[in-house]
């Protein structure tokens, strides 16, 4: 019998160790999460941390391990060992108590043991309780229960403002423009400073402030401004995917998995498709290797891209055999690498299509290259603004070649950034993602281009209409072009009702886009 009550008491403990730390660590999770992510949805986190770049540095892992696991199992260790501690110390006192005051009636003292018990059971329950209180006080400011009800109600945004790029007629000039566009990691016009229109109060951006004020760009304000977050569409492959098809990133595929995915949503049709039809040669680069993330998938599967990635670079010689810097190569490279395949893609006299992705300012503080400066203290403030002298010395070069004249260049963030404790010097600012037009087709009727609210999603037809494409109804997907006077969905919905849609389940999206071919709204 005593064994047995032994081995029980073992059992209990372990237990409460488990009970323990699983309340700590979500606690701790929660702390960690609004420390590094801030204003970041949920899901989209949950996707990044997931599915992290890959080759980045493992810093967020280790510092999530550092920050809650080690401290979770060492709390709840100390937690349960201080009740033992007390559970023992306890018994032993009200026993000399008793015996003290000569306590003989077996009776009485037996009712002053269960008092002690009880007043045990109190001090453990307090304790468990206060701990739930405060997981979920923190798992509703982190925006859990808006994540469950996302994942468990339905949208029917599809089923009622999907266009079908199959659905409507894109004609093309006879003389068709070549198109160039740099995707900049979490670049946003936030970086800008106030005087210009941006959220901060140093200009860490004034190549990409002054190319999207002398060019075409589109502003959610009267002044720098740019494009909102739009649910789903905050992370790398989120925002390539969104700005290329028009609708957010709700794939049921693993991140991890995702390079090596078959079938990546083959029914949608995005603008690799429609610009492969009708006679480009489409491309896409990036410093990384491509296949992580679904990045090579995708781009092969929609519009048959030419990839040309850190394992190309080495084979063309941009690189050596042996070269590996943070996740492949640093953006002084990659752009090396654009050059060298323009000059050899433009000399095709073909129409091509060149996208490509930086990611010198991956947060967590960014990749100081040869060509960083220390105006700044901080790193990541070196980083923006080699990043910005670094694109806008590409633009002049690209301004220089002979084919240039027929080419547009469309510079544009593919999200916000998660850099979360670069923004507490913005006051009210609202963050919006940087986007420029440079070197629009002649005849090219602009809209309204101040006071608009818009999305990456809107990307997808406005790059199509900066490029000289004539589309009907100036709608694709859920994007809407820019340049027509036609208001965008979160302006006819507003953006509050618009991103509620987008985290919603759609068997729609699922049923046609997933798993479907190409088929029609």
């Amino acid at each position: 019998m005593k064994k047995v009550k032994i081995i029980w008491k073992i059992i209990s403990r372990l237990l409460l160790v488990l009970i323990f730390f699983l309340l700590i660590i979500l606690l701790k999770s929660a702390n960690w999460f609004l420390d590094n992510f801030n204003e970041v949805d949920f899901s989209i986190a949950l996707y990044q941390l997931f599915s992290p770049l890959k080759g980045t540095e493992s810093g967020v892992l280790d510092d999530y391990i550092r920050q809650c696991l080690y401290p979770s199992v060492l709390l709840a260790v100390a937690g349960v060992a201080f009740y033992t501690l007390y559970d023992m110390m306890a018994g032993r006192i009200f026993l000399e108590i008793d015996l003290r005051i000569g306590l003989r009636n077996l009776q009485l003292r037996g009712r002053k043991n269960r008092f002690a018990n009880a007043r045990k059971m109190v001090v453990l329950w307090t304790v468990i309780a206060v701990l739930c209180v405060g997981v979920w006080n923190r798992a509703a400011k982190v925006g859990i229960p808006e994540y469950v009800q996302s994942v468990t109600n339905v949208s029917s945004i599809f089923e009622s403002k999907y266009v079908s790029p199959d659905d409507v007629e894109i004609m093309f000039p006879e003389k068709k423009r070549n198109l160039i566009v740099i995707y900049m990691e979490s670049m946003e016009a936030t970086y800008a400073s106030i005087q210009e229109g941006g959220g901060k109060p140093v200009n860490y951006i004034p190549e990409l402030t002054k190319l999207a004020k002398e060019n075409v760009s589109f502003s959610n304000d009267g002044d720098l401004g740019g494009a909102g977050a739009a649910a789903e569409t905050g992370w790398t492959m989120g925002g390539l995917f969104s700005s290329a098809t028009g609708v957010p990133y709700k794939l049921p595929v693993d991140g991890n998995e995702a390079g090596e995915y078959d079938s990546f949503a083959p029914g949608l049709k995005g603008l690799g498709e429609v610009l492969s039809e009708n006679g480009y040669q489409n491309y896409f680069m990036c410093g990384s290797e491509a296949v992580f993330g679904g990045r090579k998938a995708f781009y092969e599967q929609h519009g048959d891209f030419h990839i040309l990635d850190y394992n190309g670079a080495k084979k063309d010689g941009i690189i050596p055999e042996d070269y590996h810097e943070f996740w492949g190569m640093e953006d002084e490279k990659l752009y090396e690498y654009a050059k060298q395949q323009l000059a050899e893609i433009a000399g095709q006299n073909k129409p091509f299509n060149f996208m490509m992705l930086t990611v010198d300012t991956h947060p967590a503080d960014g990749y100081i290259c040869g060509l960083c400066g220390d105006t700044y203290e901080n790193q990541y403030e070196n980083v923006l603004a080699c990043a910005s002298r670094q694109a806008a010395q590409f633009v002049d070069w690209v301004s220089e070649q002979e084919w240039y004249e027929n080419t547009t260049i469309v510079i544009t963030g593919d999200h916000l950034s998660m850099k979360a404790d670069f923004w507490d010097d913005i006051d009210d600012y609202n963050r919006k993602i940087y986007n420029c037009f440079i070197n629009l087709p002649d005849g090219l009727m602009i809209g309204r281009t101040t006071n608009r609210e818009f999305s990456i999603l809107d990307m997808f037809p406005t790059i199509l209409a900066a490029i000289g494409a004539d589309i009907e109804g100036d709608r694709l997907a859920l994007g809407t072009n820019l340049f027509s006077e036609e208001k965008t969905l979160p302006e006819e919905m507003g953006f509050k009702a618009f991103n509620s849609e987008l985290k919603l389940y759609s068997n729609f999206y699922y049923r046609n886009f997933v798993v479907g071919n190409k088929v029609s709204a």
